[in-house]
């Protein structure tokens, strides 16, 4: 039993780290465009999905993660909040629709590349690069 209390609070946990902006909507996000759940499939994929970042992407998918945060650090950089800044968008037969204020707006729609990245590239998805050591990320981190 103590076993499944802890297991369930790494999961919890983990699950606080993965994206910056409102992990909500964006892991509400990656489920509809990708149909995968976003942990445990996205928390620590490749070497770029999930905190921080370092080394060469490991693929398609780790690539789209390292785009991701370099739209957060240009919308930092603009003054938006996007680790705190919740926002609303529309979900329809495929269709990813952000509303709002400029922000909250930008913010929506580097989640939204990001999610549509992960769908696009879903054949090449690979569950050994799931919860990948960041030990094994070497070599130059790719410039925004």
């Amino acid at each position: 039993r103590p076993c499944l209390h802890l297991l369930l609070f790494l999961l919890l946990t983990a699950s606080e780290f993965m994206v910056h902006g409102s992990l909500l909507e964006f892991r509400k996000m990656i489920k509809q465009a990708t149909g995968k759940s976003a942990l445990p499939n996205y928390t620590s994929y490749g070497c770029h999905c999930g905190v921080g970042g370092k080394g060469m992407p490991k693929d398609a998918t780790d690539w789209c993660c390292l785009h991701h945060d370099c739209c957060y650090s240009q919308l930092m950089a603009q003054k938006c909040h996007v680790k705190t800044e919740r926002y609303h968008y529309t979900y329809r037969t495929g269709v990813i629709t952000c509303g709002e204020y400029w922000c909250k707006r930008s913010i929506c729609e580097c989640d939204k590349t990001a999610a549509l990245c992960m769908k696009r590239n879903l054949q090449s998805y690979n569950k050994k690069y799931r919860f990948y050591s960041n030990i094994k990320c070497i070599g130059r981190k790719p410039k925004c």
